[in-house]
């Protein structure tokens, strides 16, 4: 069966002011088919910068390397900067972590997600429109002819959210990479929009990619899991496998999360010597 995403040997760099080199994505190597992947580990570990590479999102002094690097069949490395606005959509959509920053101020809703059917001329107008409505009630978003109309400062942060979600998912990808999704959501709303999430993800057979600080959530949902740390995968298998693993900077992060049985407890601390005798 072919991969959905196929990445070997990724690596993602940038100069430095002083003439060296910064590196946020270090030979990173992965396959997945239509399952839920989850990329976990520290800020910096190069979660993002590997959502943005598959995107074709990163930033343009980004010196990108790899000897594959494919999503359904496309060949990423020879695209030309005309390919990317049709490739997003059609066949990779993106979830951004604050709806705040990642929805137009000046743009209504339903304009906002019109926007992503633009880029695919076989949509008239009437069907544009219909599709829209049809995306933001899929999210479980009431009245979606009103909610169309307004600005997304009219919206609370979980309808914000939902939003985004319509806005990715309205093309109809066969991928979808979510980066923090509920980050930026109150606890009570955050296992509510991801299990909406993923039971979309799952109805409509296709791959999602969850970037996630939260170990818990993703052994929840997620097929399979990936360790990052500084740009290297370190750790992979089974996402519900993620509170047994063996290897020191997984077990740490996963001990280290805070609750009310450590509350007034010293949290273990991560020995940086033992994981980088180990890479």
């Amino acid at each position: 069966m072919t991969d959905l995403v196929g990445v070997e040997n990724l690596t993602v760099g940038f100069k430095t002011a002083e003439g060296g080199r910064f590196t946020a994505v270090n030979g990173l190597s992965f396959a997945m088919g239509a399952e839920k992947l989850g990329i976990v580990g520290e800020s910096g570990s190069g979660k993002t910068m590997t959502a943005l590479t598959l995107a074709g999102l990163a930033p343009q002094a980004a010196e990108i390397t790899a000897d594959r690097l494919e999503v359904a069949g496309e060949d990423l490395r020879r695209f030309k900067a005309r390919d990317w606005p049709k490739f997003r959509g059609s066949v990779v959509g993106l979830i951004m972590q604050d709806p705040r920053s990642a929805l137009n101020p000046s743009l209504i809703v339903g304009r906002q997600v019109e926007e992503a059917l633009r880029f695919h001329p076989r949509f008239g107008r009437s069907e544009r429109r219909d599709r829209v409505l049809s995306a933001l009630e899929a999210v479980g978003l009431p009245n979606p002819k009103t909610l169309a109309g307004l600005y997304p400062h009219q919206l609370s942060g979980g309808m914000g959210q939902r939003v985004m979600i319509a806005t990715a998912l309205v093309n109809e990808p066969k991928l979808l990479i979510a980066d923090e999704p509920t980050s930026a959501l109150d606890e009570a709303l955050r296992e509510q929009v991801l299990e909406l999430l993923v039971s979309l993800v799952e109805s409509r057979g296709m791959g999602l990619i969850l970037i996630s600080h939260d170990l818990v959530q993703v052994a929840r949902h997620c097929d399979r899991a990936l360790v990052m740390y500084r740009g290297r995968l370190v750790d992979q298998g089974r996402a519900a496998d993620l509170p047994n693993s063996t290897h020191p900077y997984t077990a740490t992060l996963w001990a280290c999360r805070p609750s009310a049985a450590t509350h007034g407890q010293l949290l273990p601390t991560l020995d940086r010597t033992v994981i980088e005798a180990s890479l």
